[in-house]
């Protein structure tokens, strides 16, 4: 059973593509007007704006889990779970839920499958005021990525059989030259500064700009043009037509995306492969008030606020310690997945059965070396924000996040996304319901965020499963920041 799992893993590492990446949004942190230090990763310009003269931020962990191929459907809802109010029948011996294999639904009706995982650290991060029109600012933050996208039901339908030792082979073609699979993972230091360009009663505007040294932990990337796959049965797999162009740091996916993370947002220079820049851009407006931007009445003392920004205009660069490779399908090549040699490389592990594929394809011919200076784009996006206070405590927030360098292969993307964000807001206690429509616009999300004083926790889309029984991921976020007078 190991050996066909990693046959499995072979076959999402076989057939790869570009890169689309989903990372945290945050909405309702970043749609607070108490948000603090934390309004920077979405627009620099805010921290001019910030009611108190100080903020800190200790830290704060985001992670997103979502698929749209598989799901978990249990007789339980989450709400049940976090309560421990599960029905006996479904626990074991020792008090734990049994989980059943026949809880994991599969959706037939997906014509181009897709999952991603994504996971964010940030803090400590500090701003701070002086005069009446300067902010400055400085912060810490790791972002880690994985995505697998465009997979076809063809390929599904091959795996399932690599791992049902009674089913019947058979001859299967599939290619899907858009399909990826991709890792990232790197850490920010940055440095702010924001100032008041108006700050007139009616009328307040402020400009704000980011800089970032960029710290790359790792990084995967292959690229395919025009092959054609062909399986047999569960015996073998061929490549014919076309070349997978690949540069990667490290060949263990999963290492590449959790590298850093497990080490909070500070630094590790022992583990920097590549190093880079970054750069954000924003202004933020606020209409009416009294002409003063502290706290009144533990309200903020504006009827209308609008801001834009450009954020993560930069790239990483991992020089000479990345390895680039080029697979050709020409002429054909056919690797037999049933040798003794491909049983001990599975037996070790999967970046033996990487290995062990890289060898077998210089035997044949169909492997060069290729010297790679793997430039990774940052995750570029324009966003757009807007929040209206209806009555005192009580406002709704728009924003718009749009990503760029759509057409560029090796960019670390993130999903575009537009949200509405009602909440009640004091200087001590939120809450806020996001509803938005997300991955690109292609499905709807209600989320929940709640403050209570300097800690917060929230979720962007998963407010809506706490009743269900049918779950494809899971959002969270949570942390603790403080506004200091």
């Amino acid at each position: 059973m190991f050996h066909r799992l990693i046959k499995l893993l072979l076959v999402f590492v076989f057939f790869i593509g570009n890169e689309k990446l989903n990372g945290q949004t945050f909405f309702g942190l970043q749609n607070s007007n108490y948000g603090g230090v934390n309004l920077i990763y979405t627009n620099p310009s805010a921290i001019a704006m910030m009611p108190q003269k100080r903020s800190a931020n200790i830290g704060g962990f985001g992670f997103n889990v979502d698929n749209n191929y598989l799901s978990l459907e249990t007789p339980f809802s989450l709400w049940q779970l976090v309560n421990n109010n599960v029905d006996d029948q479904y626990r074991n011996a020792n008090g734990g839920i049994d989980w059943q294999s026949s809880w994991l639904k599969e959706q037939g009706s997906v014509s181009e499958i897709w999952a991603n995982v994504g996971m964010e650290f940030r803090g400590p991060a500090y701003a701070n005021k002086f005069g009446d029109r300067f902010a400055w600012g400085t912060a810490t933050r790791t972002r880690s990525t994985a995505s697998i996208r465009n997979v076809s039901p063809e390929l599904i339908t091959w795996a399932k059989n690599l791992m049902d030792s009674t089913s019947v082979p058979n001859i299967l073609n599939f290619a899907t030259n858009s399909m990826t699979l991709s890792a990232n993972s790197f850490q920010e230091i940055s440095g702010v500064f924001a100032f008041r360009a108006i700050d007139a009663d009616a009328l307040k505007l402020a400009f704000g700009a980011t800089a970032k040294i960029i710290l790359g932990m790792g990084s995967f990337n292959i690229n395919n043009s025009g092959p054609q796959f062909k399986t047999y049965g569960i015996d073998s797999i061929s490549l014919s037509g076309g070349t997978i162009s690949a540069s990667y740091t490290d060949n263990n996916v999963m290492q590449q995306m959790l590298k850093g993370v497990l080490l909070g947002s500070l630094p590790n220079f022992n583990n920097i492969n590549g190093f880079g820049y970054g750069f954000d851009l924003g202004f933020s407006m606020e209409f009416g008030g009294s002409g003063s931007s502290l706290t009144k009445g533990r309200y903020r003392d504006h009827k209308l606020r609008i801001a834009g920004s450009v954020l993560d205009l930069g790239k990483i660069s991992y020089n000479n310690k990345s390895t680039g490779f080029e697979l050709s399908g020409t002429p054909t090549v056919t690797m037999p997945l049933n040798t003794p040699e491909f049983v001990l490389a599975a037996a070790q592990g999967s970046e033996a059965v990487f290995d062990h594929v890289i060898e077998y394809a210089k035997s044949k011919g169909a492997y060069k070396s290729i010297d790679v200076l793997t430039a990774v784009n940052l995750p570029a996006t324009v966003q757009l924000q807007a929040d209206y206070q209806i009555v005192r405590y009580i406002n709704v927030a728009a924003h718009w996040k749009q990503a760029l360098n759509l057409d560029d292969p090796f960019t670390v993307r993130t999903n575009s996304s537009l949200v509405v964000v009602p909440r009640f807001e004091h200087a001590w206690f939120e809450f806020s319901v996001p509803l938005s429509i997300y991955n690109n616009y292609r499905k709807f999300g209600m989320g929940g965020f709640m403050r209570l004083g300097p800690v917060f926790i929230g979720t962007d889309n998963f407010l809506n499963s706490l009743s269900a029984t049918k779950f494809t991921g899971m959002n969270m976020y949570f942390g603790f920041s403080t506004l200091i007078p």
